[in-house]
């Protein structure tokens, strides 16, 4: 009877359906998520734009240089004039006032300040008056220097790197929650093909056992009832190889959707890993990795700085302010160009302009105290933070040491289920025990390959989890990304 069982039952495990199937490992899958999953294109974007405006910053920081001009800038209209005797007289007015100017600018981050470099010239034509003049600065140097102002550069400075960092450490953390969803869905994969398998063992089993009890009905050897029990268990199979199907399908359509592709009816099949990875993870060393890695916490300190930004500008934007301009350089207007050029007049500029709140009715005090409010409240949000994410990896640290014996124990239950099995197929062909034993040791059988498929899941999840939390791969010993 055995001889005559192993054929039918390879033949029904090398069974496609007549669909393509294509093999892949959890391995596999975890890198392709981690490379096209939707959130890390998202993170992947998101740190783009970060580098991007670090750039525009930066350029922000070199000189710029404009060309500016107004030309032509006619105009013909007519203006009251006031005469002496009070009464109003229009005149006539028709212009033609031009204007070029090239201006070099430097911005200063450590104190705010703005050095500029202008060379300018305007020509005016009077058509009523049938002249044109020139007035012109080849040359003027300016220092702009407010004090106790808002310093927006010396912050920017501060954030849009830590902005680059916290979407770097984003990018790492979408991709091990991609290889988290991965995992997942692989062993929806294998839960369901671990289904599929049983039932094609199962309807291969019962249908050689239908088989032998149909010539043991008929030498008198079993009653009727136990010839039911047998072809109500094909039955039984055979419905349960088509829900396998279905479920297969259906985890191998999910994966798709994850990876980004379109499902094409290829069935997935997939293989189980190993489970041999690197188990001694110590607690102080993953705990210290989740504060140096994970996005949340620095974040949140990101968060805590902008507070801290925002209470420096309501003070200073709303308190007492000194603005100093100096400057010297050269001008000139005359009806010819060349004098300009050739003979300017000396130009100096000091300039002190002072704003001292005297009464703002409590309006700085308010906003102070709100601002302060919103920084006491981020830096609480970053104590958390952190303390919410360390308890989380310490309860995934014991649950790591528990899933490792669990799994252990879950391989030898099902390994001396699956020989129960055995045993009592080849004693109910011998006539050794009845039906109903036969019944409970494949039950037991199916039951325990269930139980070691979800310990499986378990053990590679929790794994998947601790890489999330500390973004460290444990089994190569780095980090990931």
């Amino acid at each position: 009877m055995i001889l005559r069982l192993i054929p039918l039952l390879l033949l029904t495990l090398l069974c496609t359906c007549g669909r393509a199937q294509e093999n892949i490992t959890l391995e596999m899958l975890q890198e392709q998520a981690a490379a096209s999953a939707i959130d890390v294109l998202t993170a992947r974007q998101q740190l783009d734009a970060a580098k991007l405006e670090f750039d525009a910053f930066g350029a922000s920081l070199k000189p710029r240089l404009d060309l500016v001009a107004n030309l032509p800038n006619y105009f013909r209209t007519s203006s009251e004039v006031t005469q002496e005797d009070g009464t109003v007289a229009f005149r006539e007015i028709e212009l033609n006032n031009s204007f070029v100017g090239l201006f070099a600018s430097q911005n200063i981050a450590s104190t705010g300040g703005t050095l500029s470099l202008e060379s300018r010239l305007q020509r005016t034509d009077n058509f009523v008056q049938d002249n044109k003049f020139y007035n012109g600065s080849p040359l003027r140097l300016t220092y702009r220097q407010p004090i106790l102002a808002f310093n927006a550069l010396k912050w920017n400075r501060k954030l849009l790197p830590m902005q680059i960092t916290v979407n770097q450490r984003a990018l790492t953390a979408a991709r091990a929650g991609a290889a988290l969803d991965a995992t997942d869905r692989f062993f929806d994969l294998v839960s369901a093909d671990q289904e599929r398998r049983i039932a094609e063992v199962n309807k291969a089993a019962n249908e050689q056992l239908f088989t032998v009890a149909q010539e043991r009905f008929e030498l008198g050897k079993i009653n009727r009832g136990d010839l039911v029990q047998l072809q109500l268990e094909l039955t039984s199979a055979e419905q349960n190889l088509l829900r396998a199907r279905r479920l297969v399908g259906a985890a191998s359509a999910a994966i798709y959707r994850l990876l980004g592709k379109a499902y094409d009816m290829i069935l997935l099949r997939p293989e189980l890993p190993e489970t041999e990875v690197q188990t001694d993870i110590d607690t102080e060393r993953a705990v210290e990795l989740m504060k140096q890695r994970r996005p949340e916490i620095l974040a949140a300190q990101q968060r805590t700085l902008e507070a801290e930004r925002e209470e420096d500008r309501i003070r200073r934007d709303l308190g007492p302010r000194i603005d100093v301009v100096a400057g010297f350089g050269f001008v000139r207007n005359d009806e010819d160009i060349a004098p300009i050029y050739s003979d300017p007049s000396s130009e100096r500029i000091l300039s002190v302009n002072l704003a001292l709140p005297i009464l703002d009715w409590g309006q700085r005090k308010a906003l102070t105290k709100r601002a302060t409010s919103a920084r006491k409240l981020a830096e609480e949000v970053a104590r958390r933070t952190e303390l919410e994410l360390g308890t989380e990896l310490v309860q995934l640290l014991e649950q790591w040491k528990t899933v490792q014996e669990e799994l252990r124990l879950a391989t030898q239950i099902k390994d001396l289920a699956n020989e129960r099995f055995e045993i009592s197929k080849e004693s109910y062909e011998l006539g050794a025990i009845p039906l109903s034993q036969l019944t409970l040791a494949q039950q037991a059988r199916d039951q325990n390959t269930r139980a070691y498929a979800s310990t499986l899941r378990a053990y590679w999840f929790t794994y998947a989890q601790l890489a999330r939390l500390t973004l460290w791969d444990f089994i190569n010993d780095k980090p990931l990304g």
